[in-house]
């Protein structure tokens, strides 16, 4: 019963965490699609080229999309990857360019990471859940 309890409450953050973090990438999207003349000359300060904006625009779409679906084994990995490397670029962009302090994208990197380790929790618990292992499955033995 208490593995039951930790995987509810691990499940309870993870959709906190998760939506915290869906928020911050879809204010980042719709800045990207709607207010494009401004985020132009952020990544020109940024000493990124311009081409850039619509390559992240879908990749970050399409990696929330993965997140957020979390089904499959290897391609949330590499949505995690993906959003790891976007995240660390832009930390060491806003560091070297002195323009901006890039707090958000270290927020991203927090908030990154702790879905990440808590996904990984709960998937490691509902393995070892003996209500989902078949030979604990009362209807097996019922006549």
């Amino acid at each position: 019963m208490k593995n039951s309890t930790s995987t509810k409450t691990l499940s309870i953050f993870y959709i906190i965490f998760m939506s915290i973090f869906s928020i911050v990438i879809m204010y980042s999207l719709c800045k990207y699609i709607f207010d494009y003349q401004s985020v132009v000359i952020e990544f020109n300060a940024l000493g990124y080229p311009e081409h850039l904006i619509p390559i992240l625009t879908f990749g970050q779409a399409l990696g929330l999309f993965i997140l957020i679906r979390n089904k499959g084994l290897w391609l949330p990995e590499w949505a995690y990857t993906g959003f790891f490397i976007n995240f660390i670029c832009a930390i060491v962009a806003h560091y070297m360019s002195k323009a901006g302090n890039g707090a958000a994208a270290v927020l991203c990197l927090i908030l990154l990471g702790t879905i990440y380790m808590l996904n990984k929790k709960i998937k490691a618990a509902e393995k070892t859940t003996p209500e989902t292992s078949p030979k604990y499955n009362d209807n097996l033995y019922s006549i």
